[in-house]
């Protein structure tokens, strides 16, 4: 069964879903870019699409600590 990470009070995702991250720490705001892969079915079967979602502020937070604690990493600092 797959597990989902809590985003904010109304998102969650499957980290199992994402394959690859961008980290724009000095946009303003600070964003996260977060592709995942989204089945989508049709007539003609299921294929995967790739999704982009936009975290910023509190929930961008919010990822990269869950990032961390799978990987390992310490967080990344806090520009100045």
């Amino acid at each position: 069964m797959p597990f989902f990470w809590q985003i904010d009070a109304t998102q969650w995702i499957n980290p199992t879903h994402i394959f690859q991250i961008e980290d724009l720490p000095r946009s303003n705001p600070p964003l996260l870019r977060v592709w995942m892969a989204a089945p989508e079915t049709s007539e003609l079967g299921t294929a995967v699409q790739p999704r982009v979602l936009v975290l910023e502020g509190e929930a961008r937070d919010t990822l990269l600590a869950y990032l961390a604690r799978e990987t390992e990493s310490p967080p990344p600092p806090p520009l100045a």
